[in-house]
């Protein structure tokens, strides 16, 4: 069986070396990654990038850079990009390498993560980038946040293990056009469409991560339809498998559906 076992482990070894070849990431860099191993720190494209989360780091690798989930067609070399949950980065270097005069603006509401955020573009030469250390949110105010260090920090009620935050409004960033919205915010997509759902005529593409709470009524049919209105067409992918067997399964899990939505204009 130990036999079996490394067999197994260096054909694994072999397709996570081809598959992140393109990344420039060493094979035994990806095992140590997979298997949770070292330090915080790392290296993509041969740059050093700093992480909170192996797991999602390697999740967002797949999605971002691999998948591609992002990329997007302009005619223009500036490109203007909001960028709502921007994370660690990873999104942010996909556009800037994408479009390298892009005008992008990065939005993070956990501010240790801003921090990393600032710290892993300036390791791309990415300084151009507009980092706005706030929530995106319906005002501009201050509201209670719960970080989990990673990618999961959620606008909250207070409570134990909440802090301040500052938000912005932003439908005040959609006033012009926008090339490529992302909207990744865990959870309050909703509240912040409906603000800004008049102005989404003035954006050409737009992403949406839907996150639907187990003990919430689900949203999906109003975002969609915000969508609609505005002159999107749209497309739906599923972002994690929440409930494999829904019939039977237990209904345990924070968000018991999440989907990418990709908005596109013919």
């Amino acid at each position: 069986m130990k036999i079996i076992k490394k067999v197994l482990d260096r054909i694994a070894d072999y397709r996570h070396n081809k598959i992140y070849r393109p990344l420039e990431i060493d094979n035994s860099e990806v095992v140590r990654l997979k298997r949770g191993l070292g330090k915080t720190e790392t290296t993509l494209f041969n740059k050093k990038i700093e992480i909170t989360n192996f797991f999602w780091y390697v999740h967002g690798l797949n999605e971002i850079f691999l998948e591609k989930t992002y990329q997007f067609n302009s005619k223009k070399e500036n490109p203007l990009i909001l960028d709502c949950g921007a994370n660690i980065g990873l999104s942010a270097i996909f556009f800037k390498r994408l479009y390298p005069k892009a005008r992008v603006i990065a939005f993070e509401a956990d501010t240790d993560i801003a921090k990393i955020l600032k710290s892993n573009l300036h390791s791309f030469g990415f300084d151009d980038v507009e980092i706005v250390p706030k929530a995106v949110w319906t005002e501009n105010t201050v509201l209670s946040f719960k970080s989990d260090g990673s990618v999961g920090g959620q606008i909250s009620e207070e409570g134990e293990g909440t802090t301040k935050i500052d938000a912005v409004r932003l439908k005040d960033y959609l006033t012009s056009e926008i090339d490529f919205l992302k909207i990744d915010i865990e959870g309050v997509e909703y509240d912040v469409l409906i603000d800004c759902a008049e102005n989404l005529v003035n954006v050409n593409n737009i992403f949406i991560e839907y996150h639907s709470f187990l003990k919430n009524e689900q949203k999906l049919d109003e975002i969609l339809l915000i969508l609609k209105k505005a002159g999107f067409k749209y497309y739906i992918k599923e972002a994690w498998n929440n409930m494999p067997v829904p019939y039977i399964d237990p209904r345990t899990s924070h968000y018991d559906l999440q989907l990418n939505i990709f908005g596109y204009r013919l």
